[in-house]
């Protein structure tokens, strides 16, 4: 039973592992059988060879699949001319999980996107042993059109590194990762309530109410009316503080830090009126804006009391990129509310009943044996005779 449970087990995990294409170049790497899936572990340690003296960029594309070598234009020429003119380059037809394989074996890793100009929204630092994940814009073209205009940038961004001593990957985006996505909107009328502040290309932030809860003797709740927005660089292109200016004479202040490690810029050291107050989980990527429909933000408790700062509709970004335009619009939001929502758990809870009733039934029906014994239809009848006692 136990050799057949592990069978039962590899077969599942078989089926949730992502295998896709890789195509590696810009660095000399062992070839592979095409017929052949590279294991997860072993890709990564080849790559985690290649960080030793090397940096690697990899470029993620949404549903890259085999097929996509194969695209060409309404001029018969391959989508992939600029890619087809490197060397030296390595194809592996299948990899196991090859994003998660270059997250495993980089100790230090950056996140960048590609805009619609095919340029990098944050500029590159050479660094041998640094993994860089630049995903591109999904754009509302045809496929043919959209995997040459992402050639062409790829070729544009390599021109830029020739200096660097870098392997360059180009591969399936994960499953799981958020896809980015740009769109030019204008403001409605309904978006255009509440408050509004930008400091260039710099920050923005926007937001219906924000209302001061002071739990003293009594709870009260102050509305508070802003009216203007300071911000003062602290270190360039790192951090910068933001003060918001509100009617009763105190300032709502906060810092927004930038994380090159993992591309994400967070809000943190918020105060008013010489309180702070905490504010967890107020990060988001620079291509995404920050979403919390509900924020609210605390002060330490003291006596089981705490005061707070409740905002509404609240939505902010920080680019963090000299080519954000002043003003600009905001991106598509990371929203504050938890991946694992209630109704997440109970369709996995459903889904793990549904795979634990398929496992027994498999391992039932793979131990049904046969009789091993049958009646000979020419041979004497079976006679029981029955008594009365």
């Amino acid at each position: 039973m136990l050799w057949k449970s592990l069978i039962a087990l590899c077969v599942i995990g078989v089926a949730l592992g992502e295998q896709t294409p890789v195509f590696l170049w810009g660095a000399n790497s062992p070839t592979k059988p095409s017929l052949r899936t590279v294991p997860q572990a072993e890709f990564g340690e080849q790559l985690a060879a290649l960080l030793k003296d090397h940096m690697v960029v990899a470029f993620e594309e949404n549903g890259l699949s085999n097929k996509d070598f194969l695209c060409s234009n309404g001029e018969a020429q391959s989508c992939y001319a600029q890619l087809q003119s490197v060397s030296p380059k390595t194809y592996y037809t299948s990899v196991e999980n090859p994003s998660e394989a270059l997250r495993a074996a980089a100790e230090k890793r950056e996140h960048n996107s590609i805009d619609a100009n095919g340029q990098l929204v944050h500029p590159v630092k050479c660094e041998v042993g640094t993994a860089h994940f630049v995903s591109f814009e999904d754009v509302s073209e045809t496929r043919a059109a959209t995997l040459q205009s992402h050639d062409s940038a790829i070729a544009a961004i390599s021109k830029q590194l020739v200096g660097c001593k870098v392997a360059y990957l180009y591969l399936a985006a994960p499953a799981t990762a958020p896809t980015v996505q740009r769109r030019v909107r204008r403001w409605t009328a309904a978006e255009t309530s509440g408050y509004r502040f930008y400091s260039g290309n710099q920050f923005a932030i926007s937001f219906t109410d924000v209302k001061y809860i002071n739990e003293g003797a009594t709870t009260t709740t102050t509305p508070l009316k802003v009216s203007g927005i300071t911000v003062n660089n602290v270190t360039a292109n790192i951090k910068f503080s933001v003060a918001l200016h509100t009617d009763a004479g105190k300032d709502i202040t906060f810092d927004v830090s930038y994380s090159s490690v993992d591309g994400y810029y967070t809000v943190s050291n918020a105060a008013y009126g010489g309180e702070t107050f905490r504010t967890p989980g107020v990060n988001a990527p620079t291509t995404f804006s920050y979403a919390c429909g509900n924020a609210t933000w605390y002060t330490p408790a003291k006596e089981n009391k705490a005061n707070a700062l409740a905002w509404s509709s609240l939505q902010l970004q920080a680019p963090f990129s000299q080519t954000a335009k002043d003003n600009f619009a905001f991106d598509d939001s990371w929203d504050c509310v938890g991946f694992v929502t209630p109704g997440i758990l109970m369709g996995l809870f459903v889904i793990v009943i549904l795979l634990v009733i398929v496992f027994l039934g498999l391992c039932w029906m793979m131990d049904i044996k046969t009789m091993d014994r049958f009646d000979d239809p020419k041979g004497k009848t079976i006679t029981i005779n029955a008594s009365a006692e």
